[in-house]
């Protein structure tokens, strides 16, 4: 197959010296576009709307930067990296929205868990992430 192709789910991912950040950051991306789907935190309408349209904004181009981060593109890691920078700079300046992200229940462990769950697919425990692990990747990854 062309070497410039792009597939979503390379036949190359399963190899051993395919880097597994590569397979973590499409995933994390990927999760980041729809898990805000599954979840709708108690917060004003205000909060809510901005929030949705971030979201929705995201969505597409967090799909197709998931997909050429497991195709090894540089592209898609320099894509994903701008996001996540946005996206720190976006919860810095409506900081309120940061409360949206954190989980609250009843139950300590359900607020514990669901929390780090979003915090890391759609706060900035992932973008935190995206950053730290995205630059090693850049020297793996290739044109195109």
């Amino acid at each position: 197959m062309n070497e410039h192709a792009v597939r979503i789910f390379p036949p190359e991912r399963i190899n051993l010296e395919y880097p597994w950040t590569a397979w973590a950051l499409g995933w994390l991306a990927f999760f980041r576009a729809f898990l805000w789907l599954a979840w709708e935190p108690v917060q004003s309408e205000a909060v809510l709307r901005l929030l949705a349209y971030k979201f929705t904004l995201g969505m597409l181009p967090l799909v197709v930067f998931a997909v050429g981060v497991w195709n090894l593109r540089k592209w898609a890691v320099w894509g994903l990296m701008i996001i996540a920078v946005a996206d720190l700079v976006f919860f810095l300046v409506y900081s309120q929205t940061l409360k949206a992200v954190v989980v609250d229940s009843e139950v300590y462990i359900y607020t514990m868990i669901l929390s780090v769950v979003t915090l890391l697919c759609n706060g900035p425990l992932g973008d935190l992430f995206i950053l730290g692990v995205a630059p090693g990747l850049l020297k793996q990854a290739r044109n195109g």
